[in-house]
């Protein structure tokens, strides 16, 4: 019998965690190996509160409420209201995929048979952003009721799930949906609206002011001009973030140099002279940091300070702390990055430490102990620098600024 992963008595909110996880290591640039998840996804929240890396197309916003209306339109209620919202989910797949409408698409593969469903993607960041207001709608509850007077009391008692501005679901929906995944003029105001108010003082919110869109291109916020523009007190956030991507990356790249240097050592060739493109990227990487002149003033203390102030469960006497406390302050002094240019840099105690990191964190699983994930790897475990969702941001932000730059009441693409 082939295992699989369900979720019993577990909220929505759970639900987008693990699955946002399990992305996280389907992608062998985002995987966590040395297990500073934590870290990492405070300051993405600190920066772009309400986003995550499971998130496409914007105007995904607006489709799963239309999902919910259209059903609760119809009068149907509990387990016929669930259902037909679910088939209005993947109704918007077909559609869109016969129109051609797939960049973004949640299903552009598999289709209406795809498992995720944008509702359970995109439902922290619909309530992050006022835009949900409730975790049932008013119809779905009416089941439990005894009699039509006490559902009309609800009604008039509840508030409504949706936002009562709502854009107004498109005629046709959903076996027409105009325009796509783009969003109309109007459409985009209106989501801008409910972000900043949601918001109001984060990065995100900076970058949805119409001077300040980032460019389609941009590698990570600290390298977008217009990220980089933030006012100091956003700017300060986005400084530890950047330095803290900068340092833990030579931690990643040492990482990976021991798996290289073990996977030649078992005379595997797959992937081809991984220990000399470790090497060489690890000299890379030297150079820069003994470059950044901010690493050896930088204030570790407050960045704790902020990472703690977002994640609370984030322990000053947890192996996570005592490990960065440690590898963080080589990086500052100049120790790190002299060490990993060692030529037996497996006997280095930093490169120790990073090892003895990963197989803490995962245990059986570890490369470095395990013949079988060692005889799989891509070539890349976690290998890439922390950008903190900034792709999935830049794709929400460039979205409605393109709406916003569209003719007022035009939902074409």
């Amino acid at each position: 019998m082939g295992s699989s992963l369900s979720w019993l008595d577990s909220s929505r909110e759970d639900q987008q965690r693990m699955r946002e996880l399990l992305r996280l290591f389907s992608q062998t640039e985002s995987r966590d190996e040395l297990g500073i998840g934590q870290i990492r996804d405070a300051f993405s929240e600190l920066l772009f509160p309400g986003t995550s890396v499971l998130l496409t197309r914007a105007r995904y916003l607006l489709i799963v409420p239309w999902c919910y209306l259209e059903a609760e339109r119809r009068g149907l209620t509990g387990s016929t209201f669930t259902a037909a919202v679910e088939k209005n989910e993947r109704k918007v797949v077909a559609t869109l995929r016969t129109a051609g409408a797939t960049d973004g698409l949640i299903g552009r593969v598999a289709g209406v048979a795809v498992k995720t469903l944008p509702s359970t993607i995109y439902w922290t960041s619909l309530g992050r952003y006022g835009i949900r207001r409730g975790d049932e709608p008013t119809s779905a509850l009416t089941v439990h009721l005894g009699s039509n007077a006490e559902a009309d009391e609800l009604t008039d008692r509840e508030p409504r799930m949706w936002h009562p501005t709502l854009p107004p679901v498109p005629p046709g929906f959903p076996d027409d949906v105009p325009g796509g995944l783009d969003l109309s003029h109007d459409e985009a105001s209106w989501l801008r609206d409910r972000m900043l108010t949601g918001v109001p003082h984060s990065l995100l919110a900076h970058l949805l002011d119409g001077e300040h869109e980032p460019s389609a291109d941009s590698i990570a916020p600290w390298a977008d001009p217009a990220a980089a523009a933030a006012p100091p007190e956003l700017a300060t956030g986005l400084r530890h973030a950047e330095l803290f991507s900068l340092a833990v990356h030579g931690a990643a790249l040492l990482y990976n140099l021991q798996i290289a240097e073990r996977y030649e050592a078992e005379n595997l060739t797959q992937v081809e002279h991984p220990v000399d493109r470790y090497r060489e990227w690890l000299k890379e990487w030297s150079n820069t940091v003994q470059a950044e002149h901010r690493l050896s003033a930088w204030d570790r203390t407050e960045m704790w300070s902020i990472a703690t102030h977002m994640n609370p469960k984030i322990s000053k006497n947890s192996s996570l702390r005592y490990f960065l406390d440690i590898w963080l302050a080589a990086v500052a002094d100049g120790g790190a990055a002299a060490a990993v240019t060692a030529t037996d840099i497996t006997q280095h105690p930093l490169a120790q430490m990073v090892a003895k990191r990963e197989e803490t964190v995962k245990k059986t699983q570890s490369r470095l102990v395990n013949k079988r994930l060692l005889r799989s790897w891509s070539g890349a475990s976690g290998s890439e620098r922390l950008t903190y969702r900034w792709v999935n941001v830049r794709r929400i932000l460039g979205d409605i600024h393109d709406g916003l730059g569209r003719e007022v009441n035009d939902a074409s693409a």
